[in-house]
């Protein structure tokens, strides 16, 4: 319950300034590997398995036609067809659905804002 009320409240700030750049008991160790910060959707698609078609698709009945470079993320059991689509983000919640092109990825939190 307390997280519920008290973390909506919260300032959003990343961990690097919150934290990290306030702390005085941290080290650094030198070494190699990739990295790729998971908090968008494209890091996400660029680092997950896709189908032949190169569509991430996280979902349980999915069905898609001349559709490629997709990430589609559908929530539930909802049956869904996509036809014709090319480079979009496709996010389906229990309560909103976001469609919008690939590119356009940084004006999502605007349009979550709105939400």
């Amino acid at each position: 319950d307390f997280i519920n009320e008290i973390y909506p409240k919260a300032e959003k700030e990343s961990i690097d300034f919150g934290i990290m750049e306030k702390a005085d008991n941290v080290f650094v160790v030198d070494a190699e590997f990739t990295w790729s910060d998971l908090g968008t959707w494209k890091s996400v698609y660029e680092s997950s398995k896709r189908d032949e078609n190169e569509n991430f698709v996280v979902g349980n009945s999915i069905s898609t036609y001349a559709t490629s470079g997709n990430i589609i993320n559908v929530a539930g059991n909802k049956k869904v067809v996509i036809d014709g689509l090319e480079n979009f983000i496709i996010v389906d919640t229990e309560d909103s659905l976001l469609i919008c092109p690939k590119e356009k990825e940084q004006k999502i939190k605007e349009y979550v804002s709105l939400l």
